[in-house]
C-alpha cells in the first residue's frame, strides 16, 4: 500500500471566474484546482457517453520545444519514437523515464510550427522541463514553459466530430495527430486524444480567446464536465492517470503502456535498458487490473488487495460507481501470479473486506456516433 505525492502549481484557467459564475464545485486533482463537478455528475457523465462534454485541462503543462536538433534530443530522451515529429501534425503519447525505468511522467507531444509541443500532467511540468534540459549540451534545442499562455480544453462524446466541424474544425485526425487552425487571427491547436474512452480532442487555444471557445461550445450544446464525472469514465476505459494510476515508482509496463507510449525498435534512450530487459523477459512482477467490486462501497485509494492465500498481493489505484454497469469498479495493481481474469480477491477495509474479481479492460467500450 502506498500514496502519491504530488506538486502543487500554482497555475489557474482563465476561464476560473466563468466556472463560477456557473456555480462550479472545485477539487484538488493532480496538484491543481479543478473544476469538480457543475451540479450533476450523471448529466455530465451521460454527455460523455451520448453527447459532447468539454473539460478544462488548462492546468496542463505546456512546452514548447523549438531549435534545429530538437527531434534527435527528444529521440534520447523519450520512450517513444519521436522520428515522425519532423511533419507538422504528426503525435505522439510517450513517458519520461528514470535510468531505473520507472516513470517521471508522462505526455502528449504533437509538431506544428517548427516546433513540438509537450502535455504534461499539472504536476509534472517542472519536472519534465528541468529534466529534459538538464542534458542539452551542444544541441540546438530550447524549451520554454508556455503553459500560462494556453487554455486546454478537452472535447469529448459521439458528438464531439459533429460539434468542432460547426466550429469549423473539420477534421478527421488519427489518434494523438494534430490540426493547426486560425481562429480569427489567432492560431489553434487541435489534437487527437484518447483521455475518456470516447472521442477525444484536446482544443489548445490562446487564452485571449478562451472564453469566447468556451461559449461557443456551450452554444453548440456541449455540456460542463467536471473531474468527478471524467474520472467515472476514464475508469471505465482503463485508462490510468499519471499521479493516480501511476508514479515514479511505475515502469510504464506495469501500467500496461507498452503498446501505447513505448517504441522497442527504436535507438538509446533513458531507461530503455531496463524496459528491455523486462521486454524480453516477457512479463514484469505485477500489474494494473480491472476489479469488480461486490456490493455498493466504493474502496478508498491505497485500499489493498488481499487473495485467498496472500494477504497482500497488490493495492487500489482508482475505483469508482459505474453508471453503465450499476457497480463499483477499481483499476490497481496485482502480483502477475493473481491477475489472471476471474481471479477472486479481496479488498481490506478498516475492519472487514470487499470481495471483488479480476475483470478485463476496458469495463465499458466506447460510444458510437
Amino acid at each position: 500500500m502506498r500514496g502519491y505525492f504530488l506538486g502543487v502549481t500554482t497555475m489557474q484557467s482563465p476561464l476560473r471566474e466563468r466556472h463560477e459564475k456557473m456555480g462550479v464545485q472545485w477539487c484538488e486533482s493532480l496538484g491543481a484546482s479543478v473544476p469538480c463537478s457543475y451540479g450533476d455528475v450523471q448529466d455530465e457523465y451521460s454527455a460523455l457517453r451520448n453527447g459532447t462534454g468539454v473539460i478544462d485541462l488548462s492546468t496542463l503543462g505546456k512546452l514548447w520545444v523549438t531549435g534545429s536538433d530538437r527531434i534527435a534530443y527528444l529521440q534520447g530522451q523519450l520512450s517513444q519514437d519521436i522520428a515522425p515529429l519532423t511533419d507538422s501534425g504528426a503525435g505522439a503519447y510517450a513517458c519520461l523515464l528514470k535510468p531505473t525505468g520507472q516513470m517521471l511522467s508522462d505526455m502528449v507531444l504533437f509538431a506544428h510550427d517548427n516546433a513540438v509541443t509537450i502535455l504534461t500532467p499539472p504536476h509534472t511540468r517542472e519536472t519534465v522541463q528541468q529534466r529534459l534540459e538538464q542534458f542539452i549540451i551542444m544541441e540546438d534545442v530550447e524549451i520554454a514553459d508556455v503553459s500560462e499562455r494556453f487554455a486546454l480544453l478537452h472535447i469529448a462524446g459521439p458528438r464531439a466530430l459533429a460539434v468542432l466541424e460547426m466550429l469549423g474544425l473539420e477534421t478527421h485526425l488519427p489518434l494523438w495527430h494534430c490540426l493547426v487552425a486560425a481562429w480569427g487571427e489567432q492560431t489553434v491547436y487541435l489534437v487527437r486524444t484518447d483521455r475518456t474512452g470516447e472521442q477525444g480532442y484536446d482544443l489548445m487555444v490562446p487564452e485571449e480567446i478562451a472564453l469566447t471557445v468556451w461559449e461557443k461550445l456551450l452554444e453548440a450544446e456541449t455540456l460542463p464536465v467536471g473531474f468527478d464525472a471524467w474520472n467515472i469514465r476514464r475508469v471505465e476505459a482503463g485508462i490510468p492517470l499519471y499521479g493516480i494510476d501511476m508514479d515514479e515508482n511505475t515502469i510504464p509496463l506495469e501500467a500496461g503502456l507498452g503498446d501505447r507510449a513505448i517504441s522497442f525498435t527504436k535507438g538509446c534512450y533513458t531507461g530503455q535498458e531496463v524496459i528491455h530487459r523486462i521486454y524480453s523477459r516477457g512479463h514484469t512482477n505485477r500489474s494494473l487490473v480491472g476489479l469488480r467490486v461486490s456490493g455498493d462501497m466504493v474502496p478508498a485509494p491505497s485500499s489493498v488487495i488481499g487473495t485467498a492465500d496472500r494477504p497482500q498481493a497488490g493495492w487500489v489505484t482508482s475505483a469508482v460507481f459505474s453508471p453503465s454497469l450499476n457497480a463499483v469498479i477499481a483499476l490497481g495493481y496485482l502480483r502477475n501470479e493473481y491477475a489472471a481474469e476471474g481471479t477472486a480477491v479481496n479488498i481490506h477495509l478498516d475492519s472487514s473486506f470487499l470481495d471483488a474479481m479480476v475483470a478485463p479492460l476496458p469495463f465499458v467500450e466506447p460510444s458510437r456516433a
